[in-house]
Formats: structure tokens, C-alpha cells, sequence
């Protein structure tokens, strides 16, 4: 009876410390910042796209199509890099949901 008493106490003592880390296994990484990494990208993204061409206003004609030239060029370039930023906080943040996803490293 006792041999009996002390197998079960041992088998559930065991069995609920297995789940307890089995628990810890499955438990979801902590993504937050991540996340606010992504949405400061997307933010960037939005800011980079339109060019601010105030200098240029008092401008006319060819005069000021040379003036807005550059600064179109550069939030050009801003965007490419803004979306290369999101592309990158988008894959660290599905690698942290999901490390076992394709491109991701351990």
C-alpha cells in the first residue's frame, strides 16, 4: 500500500512538474518591441515619401523644377531605405512569433 501511495505521489509530482516546463516550451515570446520597432518603421516609411518642397515654392519655372529635383530624388532614396527597414522589423518580428519559420535564424 505504501510502495503503491509513494509510486502515485512521485508519478504526479513528476507528471506536473513535466507540464509546468512543457508550459514554459510553449509560452509566447515576449514580441513588443518588435512590434514597436515595425510600426516605427511604417512610420518612417510614411514620412520619407513625400518630399517637403516649401524651399522651392517661391521658385518659378525651370528654376524651380532644379530646386524640387534633388529633394525628389532623396525621398526617393529615403523610401527605398524606409521599406528595406520595414522588410527587416517585419522578418524579426515573424522570427520572434515564429523562430522555427523559413529565414530565420536560431
Amino acid at each position: 500500500m505504501k510502495t503503491t501511495l509513494l509510486a502515485l505521489v512521485c508519478t504526479v509530482f513528476l507528471g506536473s512538474s513535466g507540464l509546468a516546463l512543457a508550459e514554459d516550451a510553449h509560452a509566447k515570446p515576449d514580441c513588443s518591441e518588435k512590434q514597436k520597432a515595425l510600426e516605427d518603421a511604417h512610420a518612417a516609411v510614411k514620412a520619407a515619401i513625400k518630399p517637403d518642397l516649401s524651399s522651392c515654392a517661391d521658385k518659378k519655372g525651370k528654376e524651380k523644377l532644379e530646386c524640387e529635383k534633388p529633394l525628389k530624388e532623396k525621398a526617393k532614396a529615403d523610401t527605398a531605405d524606409a521599406k528595406a527597414k520595414v522588410k527587416e522589423a517585419k522578418m524579426a518580428l515573424d522570427c520572434c512569433k515564429n523562430p522555427k519559420k523559413k529565414g530565420c535564424t536560431p
